[in-house]
């Protein structure tokens, strides 16, 4: 085995079928593909082959790291999760979602860059990761628990530095929107991974080591991860405003947590002694993040039950590994519009939406299987519109595409605020994706909006147009007056640092750094490096391999390349297959409209399909068939891989 900086050097390969362990040499794959997900791309071209389904016990299960984790580079701490997918529709094609906390972190120190899982287990098993042993141990009492129970009665086994991946009861009873949890927030939440992990019989995998990964350059690695930490904070300091104390929910000791070390945003906060609605009895305490604070509802919405009530539903779906973004832009706005419509019963339960117990009873389906109403919404809110045939108009807005519920896509409702045409880089980017891309595209279409006159005002369009033609190269990309020029190049740019951040793997809060306050053109600066190359630096300085900004995107694009050779390959995916992703922009009305406009926006069908043509041509993609060209894949080093397959199935 051979080694270099940032690496454990080695992958950790289990076939639960047979029990058996075996190694392979990190270094075969690295100075190609680095880490996370660009690693998930190399192997399943190895190991996939068409016809495998999400439940088949060949489908590989991931987890992957990257050169960054276990070091003190900024919001390093995540892991990629990659295999065939349950949640997609119409297709269970290879995927991929990201999980905070530690385990990424202990994985490395475990002496290991990734985990890659195959087969099923005769038994319900967890499996042991450490420096001195691999084992797959009897879970058959830890089955049924929760992910908090899990996680509390492994601790005590192991002990309480071991970090904890698992699933609840809606991964064993193979709901297609089930997570993978680890703490009590921290979630590998789309996809429905979980589920996979409850066919193979896999409660859980437990990490635990000491070991420290090797930096290349250690005295520069830390002080530009230092600098990159200070000129966020101060970034942060200087443009967030307080909130005032009416607009905070009741304190119930609340704070704000940090999901793994080195994690500079703290996005989640924390609650104790939240008294139960549900259970009066109960007190809950735990984390609320994201798409978590959704579950209270609003007053003018399809339900409203106030914070302890969905704080209760949120801790309860935390335990039994429920995807939240599926349940709270999906399944339950579905219900909602559904009532709204007219519609009293479902699945034989009365819908009742201001009370809590419904949506108690909803998640409990989910998480058991058990009863009528499971039979509508085991599965999530794609399937549940399958099943029932249930369309009201407002939502026909849920589903953005493949299975996935929308995410700044412009739509809602109560979608995230982001108008026309900005979203016109969306549409791209979830043509081409095997999921909702956004949990990797918040650079564009959240923070750069956020920071706007059309949300806090810290940049000027003047400074956002600037920030545009540096990094896309065209102005019209930060311009609120444009039109579908100049947004083929901003979703090529973010498809690219998509997969450089869940490669090394980072957070999307933090990386790619695109603007600060603190500048008077805007660029955020560290050590003499601009924001945008801050990934690269920290890159290099801690593997050594000194390929240049331009080299980091390159490997980008050939992990993004070969994804989609495994695509065509195995699914037959062409650009007709992604004509309807277009036609979801076109059907739908954006819910905010642009307040330079006036009136609310929908795609064009041809201006739309030019854009598409310009953004498959800018990827060295055939725009008819929607293919990498074969001088693409042999520029990237794929000829053979290009090769292997046949013509489009068009």
């Amino acid at each position: 085995m051979h080694n270099q900086g940032g690496w454990a050097g080695r992958l950790l390969f289990v076939d639960l079928t047979t029990g058996t362990f075996s190694h392979r040499d990190t270094m075969d794959y690295a100075p190609d593909y680095p880490g996370g997900r660009a690693l998930g791309a190399a192997l399943a071209w190895e190991l996939l082959r068409p016809g495998i389904a999400p439940f088949d016990p060949e489908n590989p299960l991931m987890f992957l790291s990257g050169p960054l984790a276990g070091t003190s580079a900024p919001a390093a701490g995540r892991v990629t999760v990659c295999a065939l997918a349950p949640q997609g529709h119409p297709f269970g094609w290879f995927s991929r979602a990201s999980m905070g906390g530690d385990f990424g972190h202990m994985l490395k120190q475990a002496s290991y860059d990734g985990i890659v899982i195959i087969g099923q287990a005769p038994r319900p098993v967890y499996l042991w990761v450490s420096e001195e042993e691999v084992a797959l141990r009897d879970a058959s009492d830890l089955w049924g628990l929760g992910i908090m129970g899990t996680q509390e009665a492994l601790a005590e086994r192991l002990g309480p530095k071991t970090e904890i991946a698992t699933i609840g009861p809606a991964g064993e009873t193979l709901s297609r929107i089930a997570t993978i949890g680890s703490h009590e927030g921290s979630a590998a939440g789309q996809g429905g991974l979980g589920a996979v992990m409850g066919a193979k019989r896999l409660k859980a995998v437990a990490v635990y080591g000491t070991q420290r990964p090797t930096i290349a350059r250690p005295e520069a690695f830390r002080k530009l991860s230092r600098a990159i930490a200070r000129e966020q904070i101060e970034d942060r300091e200087r443009r967030s405003p307080q909130a005032t104390p009416s607009a905070q929910p009741p304190a119930y000791n609340a704070r704000t947590i940090h999901c793994s070390r080195g994690c500079i945003y703290g996005c989640a906060r924390r609650y104790e002694g939240v008294p139960g609605t549900v259970f009066p009895e109960r007190e809950y305490s735990g984390v609320q993040q994201c798409t978590a604070g959704r579950f209270r509802g609003a007053e003018d919405g399809y339900w409203n039950l106030g914070f302890e009530a969905g704080f209760e539903l949120n801790v309860l779906a935390n335990d039994w590994g429920i995807n939240h973004w599926d349940l709270m832009k999906g399944l339950f706005p579905w219900i909602g519009m559904c009532h709204q419509d007219g519609l009293t019963h479902l699945g034989g339960r009365e819908i009742v939406p201001q009370d809590p117990r419904f949506w108690y009873d909803v998640l409990r389906a989910i998480a058991t299987r058990q009863g009528p109403l499971a039979d509508i919404v085991a599965d999530g809110g794609q399937q549940a519109i399958l099943t029932t045939g249930l369309l009201p108009d407002d939502a026909r807005q849920l589903y953005t595409a493949w299975g996935y519920a929308n995410h700044w896509d412009g739509r809602g409702p109560r979608g995230n605020r982001i108008t026309y045409p900005f979203w016109l880089v969306s549409a791209l980017l979830w043509m081409v994706d095997t999921r909702d891309p956004m949990g990797s595209a918040h650079g564009y279409v959240q923070n750069m909006t956020a920071a706007s006159p059309f949300g806090s005002g810290v940049l000027t369009w003047e400074q956002l147009q600037g920030i545009g033609q540096r990094l896309y190269g065209r102005p019209e990309a930060m311009d609120p007056l444009s039109n579908y020029e100049g947004k083929a190049e901003p979703a090529w740019w973010h498809a690219r640092r998509s997969m450089i951040k869940d490669s090394l793997p980072l957070c999307d809060r933090v990386f790619p750094r695109l603007f600060t306050a603190l500048t008077e053109d805007g660029l955020p600066r560290a050590e003499g490096i601009e924001g945008p190359d801050f990934e690269y630096h920290l890159y290099a300085l801690a593997t050594g391999d000194d390929c240049g900004p331009e080299g980091l995107e390159r490997m980008a694009e050939r992990a993004l390349t070969l994804e989609r050779l495994t695509l065509f390959r195995d699914w037959g995916r062409t650009r007709q297959t992604e004509e309807g992703v277009l036609d979801y922009f076109c059907d739908t009305l954006e819910e905010f409209s642009n307040p330079l406009l006036g009136e609310r926006k929908h795609a064009e069908r041809e201006p739309l399909r030019r854009l598409a043509t310009e953004f498959y041509a800018l990827r060295g993609w055939n725009p008819e068939t929607g293919l990498p060209t074969a001088e693409k894949a042999e520029e990237l080093g794929l000829g053979e891989q290009y090769r292997q397959l046949g013509q489009p199935r068009c």
